[in-house]
């Protein structure tokens, strides 16, 4: 970007430098064609003034010779008996005198005349014709008969003749040349117009390149200033996200320790119902506080996606009831679903997450009630249709009759923790979770707003190749499922690990518990009975929960394993053992979520028993 800014001003002179080369030869040569054309009429009017004044002289010296000839042929005429001698001639009229000086005197006007027009090509002529006419007065003075006198002067006659016929020809030839080079000049003056207009259309060209190069130039600083705002906003969200997602573990185990307690003091003998219709509350405070974490880490994308290949269709009718409850009484639910929706890949749970979270923004933007609008459609997708690239979606619109949002409040709704509710009424997550879901799950998410007429959200979800797998219905609470097996947990938070060891041993399982992966190992190699499930944390100081539980089943091959999860790092440690088929309780979890996995784990290893090999090796 900096080599093409800094080259721009070199194009630019470059072009300026051209434009004024074309200048300085379109100056010079409209100069020159003057100064030709002005040439041209200078000489005209030379070769017309020279060859007018010099016939006006020759015939005037003309008719002087002729003069002279015809005095001496009656000077010749007295002489009857056909002698004149030297008397006959020296009787000559005086008047010879005067017609001499005459023709003397036209002789020197036809030679200044040959100085001031420089006139080359009579100047050998105009030599001679002088040359001829010093002889004549001679003659005349010194001949004995007429034809003595008449000879010289008649070959001066013929001199001024042929000086007549030469000035002629002379005068033609030049007015033939200017004549030629006057019919040469509108084709030049052709050729000139079309190099010009060439020349023209070439530098036009060069010009509207380099605008056109100056304004994509532009376009593209804007582009990379807008490519680093968002990279700058992207790590700015991405350290955000590490900050979201380590206050969420944390805060996940927390939650477990709270909800756990709280479920094992409802189940005390002691607990009354006022201890009781307090213990509920701190279970639905658990529940939304859950729930936050849930979105916080959806935000961040590091909550683990279950996807399957899921008809939405059934997902949403399953749903009716909630989105109805949630939006309220006020506000008409319509829905309207495509025959044979494209298959997608989405993890349910995560699709109910942005449903409610859909739902209750619109029932935030009609306090008046209205009408939420829910469609499905296949659509395939040529033009890039909001931003989505070519290919087969199915397409979710979820539209509302609110109040609907300003282009500025439009354009950030996705920031997370940006809100227009009240402090108390929104934390800025809705949406922002809803995005960061939608993108995990490569789909793509477009919104349409006008303050007055409602909000359309629309989701592109790319259609999916395999079976379809029907939505797990939800199942009611069951009471925790009590057993008799020995139970090792491992985790290094003292308070989750109070929690699940009370609340085990509360259900009859032996618990065996160890803060670190190196206690668990020991304990493994110690305990003289069975050891038949381990549950153990992901991500603890020192040996993380994979590492443990691979050494921990070398000593305890029967051992059914189970992880425990806060989500962040854990979910990463986790898949790198998927292989293996571990089952994983997310944090925070009640006992009967909890004791359900167990049951299922043990029996998955007592099937599994017949088929196993016997490993008593020792690490």
């Amino acid at each position: 970007m900096t080599q093409r800014a800094a080259g721009s001003p070199f194009v630019l002179r470059y072009v300026y430098t051209m434009l004024a080369i074309v200048a300085v030869a379109t100056a010079t040569i409209i100069v020159t064609l003057y100064v030709d054309q002005r040439d041209d009429t200078v000489t005209h009017e030379r070769v017309q003034s020279f060859h007018l004044e010099s016939y006006l002289e020759l015939a005037q010296l003309k008719r002087d010779v002729d003069t002279l000839i015809t005095l001496i042929d009656d000077a010749s005429v007295g002489d009857s008996s056909g002698h004149a001698g030297a008397a006959g001639i020296s009787s000559l009229p005086m008047s010879f005198t005067g017609l001499l000086d005459s023709i003397q005197a036209r002789l020197l006007r036809l030679a200044s005349l040959q100085r001031q027009y420089d006139a080359a090509i009579t100047a050998a002529s105009l030599q001679r014709l002088l040359g001829r006419f010093d002889p004549i007065e001679e003659a005349l003075r010194d001949a004995r008969t007429s034809e003595g006198a008449r000879r010289p002067v008649a070959t001066f006659s013929a001199t001024v003749d042929q000086f007549s016929r030469l000035h002629t020809i002379a005068a033609d030839l030049e007015l033939e040349a200017l004549a030629a080079r006057h019919d040469q000049r509108p084709r030049f003056l052709v050729v000139l117009v079309l190099c010009l207009g060439v020349t023209g259309l070439v530098v036009g060209y060069l010009i509207a390149s380099l605008h056109a190069a100056l304004v994509r130039q532009k376009e593209a600083e804007v582009a990379l200033a807008e490519t680093q705002e968002r990279l700058h906003n992207v790590q700015k969200l991405d350290a955000l996200a590490q900050l979201v997602g380590g206050v969420a573990h944390d805060f996940n185990n927390l939650l477990t320790t709270v909800l756990g307690h709280a479920e094992l003091l409802r189940k005390s003998p002691r607990c009354d119902d006022d201890l009781r219709s307090g213990l509920d509350e701190i279970r639905t405070a658990g529940a939304r506080a859950a729930t936050l974490t849930r979105q916080l880490l959806a935000f961040s994308r590091r909550q683990h996606a279950d996807r399957s290949v899921l008809d939405l269709n059934e997902i949403l009718l399953d749903m009716e009831p909630i989105l109805q409850r949630t939006v309220g009484d006020t506000i008409g639910l319509d829905c309207a679903y495509t025959d044979g929706p494209f298959a997608v890949e989405i993890d349910p749970g995560q699709f109910h997450q942005i449903m409610m979270n859909l739902a209750s923004n619109a029932r935030d933007a009609m306090p008046n009630g209205g009408m939420l609008k829910i469609a499905t459609a296949n659509t395939t997708v040529r033009n890039r249709t909001d931003g989505v690239p070519n290919g087969n979606y199915l397409k979710l619109t979820v539209a509302d009759t609110g109040i609907g949002m300003n282009d500025e409040t439009r354009q950030r709704s996705f920031e997370p923790f940006f809100t227009t509710k009240e402090s108390d009424r929104g934390t800025g997550l809705g949406l922002a979770t809803v995005h960061g879901i939608v993108t995990d799950s490569r789909g793509y998410i477009a919104v349409d707003s006008e303050e007055g007429r409602g909000t359309e959200f629309r989701i592109y979800l790319p259609r999916a190749e395999g079976e379809l797998q029907p939505a797990e219905p939800e199942l009611p609470p069951a009471p925790a499922q009590g057993g008799s097996e020995t139970v090792l947990v491992v985790d290094d938070d003292e308070q989750v690990l109070s929690f699940v060891s009370k609340g085990l041993a509360s259900l009859g399982y032996h618990v065996l518990s160890a803060t670190d992966g190196s206690t668990g190992l020991q304990i493994c190699r110690q305990e003289p009975g069975d050891i038949h499930v381990i549950l153990t944390d992901v991500v603890m100081s020192g040996m993380n929960g994979p590492q443990f539980l691979s050494r921990a089943r070398r000593l305890r091959a029967q051992a059914a394993g189970i992880y425990m999860s806060a989500y962040t790092k854990d979910i990463i440690l986790w898949r790198a053992n998927e292989g293996d088929e571990i089952p994983l309780v997310t944090k925070p979890f009640e006992l009967e979520s909890l004791t359900r996995v167990i049951r299922q784990a043990v029996q998955q290893s007592v099937e599994a028993q017949p088929h196993s090999r016997d490993v008593s090796g020792r690490d």
